[in-house]
């Protein structure tokens, strides 16, 4: 009797709200907007059954993770390459929860890796609300679904 599939779920946003100033900055923290949004995950994702947090090493997806890990009492890890972060949820996490906070142009490439090339539209730099759930099956199949959370983004 064939095995059923295996599925695992990959939940996927951008890092919350960074501050604005100084402009030049190039690795900004969360604004206050931000900060709030990131607690939101608590309640939005928090009994998903995440057993890991990745996160790329930019401080303001550093701050997205830390209220979620926190009460979770999860590890979160850093990585920032697309295929890497693929390669590693797919060796070490297969039928568990992950969530991936990335940016505007990463959390694109990284469902694009899942899923397929073009399933996924360009992420505005203004918005900050979208979450995405990757679910890959083993062996092969993957979808996304692509929902809001919090605030609506401007």
């Amino acid at each position: 009797m064939p095995q059923p599939p295996i599925v695992t779920t990959i939940l996927l946003i951008r890092h919350a709200e960074k501050n604005a100033l100084p402009p030049a900055d190039p690795d900004p923290h969360l604004s206050l907007a931000g900060r709030s949004r990131a607690k939101l995950l608590i309640h939005v994702v928090g009994e998903a059954g995440i057993t890991l947090i990745y996160h790329s090493h930019f401080i303001r997806a550093k701050e997205t993770a830390q209220p979620l890990a926190t009460q979770l009492g999860i590890a979160t890890i850093e990585m920032g390459d697309a295929l890497q972060m693929k390669n590693d949820i797919l060796a070490n996490h297969v039928g568990e929860t992950v969530l991936v906070i990335g940016h505007s142009n990463t959390v694109p490439d990284l469902i694009n890796q899942f899923v397929g090339a073009g399933s996924v539209p360009v992420i505005a730099e203004s918005k900050f609300d979208n979450l995405f759930v990757v679910k890959k099956w083993t062996p092969g199949a993957a979808s996304v679904t692509r929902l809001k959370y919090g605030k609506k983004s401007i």
